[in-house]
């Protein structure tokens, strides 16, 4: 499976409003990969919140890819759902893994 690095653009309604969420295809596969994973070892949504401490709306975010999962959160996650933590980048190139790690330092570069 090839996995493609660019944005997805998604539209929202609230509050009357048509809003563009755009998501990196990174995070959707991850988010796609985590709800998987949670699924199939039949752990809910609320019971893996309580464990990690965090809102419903935050995982239901990270599951839609709409929302970037911190590398301690995901190493959290691992940890509960028993996979590595490569587990979630599985369809990754290694030139697609390479070109987020570059995206990562440039946005790290900028923050500094």
């Amino acid at each position: 499976m090839i996995i493609a690095l660019r944005p997805v653009a998604d539209a929202a309604v609230a509050n009357g409003k048509v809003t563009t969420i755009t998501r990196n295809a990174s995070d959707v596969s991850i988010g796609r990969q985590l709800r998987i994973r949670r699924t199939s070892r039949g752990i809910s949504e609320r019971e893996l919140c309580e464990k990690l401490g965090i809102d419903p709306n935050d995982l239901l975010a990270y599951e839609a890819g709409t929302k970037r999962v911190r590398a301690n959160l995901l190493l959290r996650i691992a940890n509960i759902l028993d996979v590595r933590p490569d587990y979630f980048f599985q369809g990754h190139t290694a030139d697609e893994l390479a070109a987020s790690l570059e995206s990562f330092a440039s946005i790290i570069g900028r923050c500094g």
